[in-house]
């Protein structure tokens, strides 16, 4: 989640013109992205409602998936509201969707939802014209590699997460936001 809070920083103050309203707009994509998810997973936790913080079991995953697809939403109506720019507005509308293809896909299988969290936000960048392809493919790599190796994901898995992320983001932003 972390990484989805640098990209947005990046497309609001990595090139010109700066939108007056950019840090607002960065709060609203804090709050939406990173707080209430982050705080929403350790609510449920604490709820009994996962067994652990990455809700591991593919069964408990549905629920927070389909929350963070209200806050998606709710973020991308607010920043269509502000006016933030179609990058911004459309990494946060590719988290929206790019969770409900992965909640298709988490009723038969697990998918890595780290994975697409980090390759959606490379296309995004690389879209936006951040093309450092090595730092972008060494982070993906660690991520993936990590979840392989903490026994979370299957190396299939990952490379699932990372593919579909890259693709879905790259082609949403290029058909609807570019």
């Amino acid at each position: 989640m972390l990484i989805s809070l640098a990209v947005f920083y990046l497309l609001l103050f990595g090139s010109e013109p700066i939108a007056a309203n950019a840090i607002n707009i960065l709060l609203v994509c804090f709050i939406f992205s990173n707080f209430i998810p982050i705080s929403t997973v350790l609510v449920l936790k604490r709820m009994g409602k996962i067994s652990d913080l990455d809700a591991s079991q593919k069964e408990q995953r549905i629920f927070p998936l389909m929350l963070g697809i209200l806050y998606s939403g709710i973020a991308f109506l607010i920043l269509t509201y502000m006016n933030a720019n179609s990058l911004v507005r459309g990494l946060m509308f590719c988290y929206m969707t790019n969770t409900i293809f992965t909640i298709l896909i988490t009723r038969y299988w697990k998918i890595s939802i780290h994975a697409m969290g980090v390759s959606g936000p490379i296309a995004a960048l690389w879209i936006a014209g951040f093309q450092f392809p090595i730092p972008a493919f060494f982070i993906l790599l660690a991520v993936s590699y990590s979840r392989v190796i903490l026994k979370a994901h299957t190396v299939l898995q990952v490379f699932a997460g990372s593919i579909s992320g890259l693709i879905l983001t790259y082609f949403q932003l290029q058909l609807f936001f570019v």
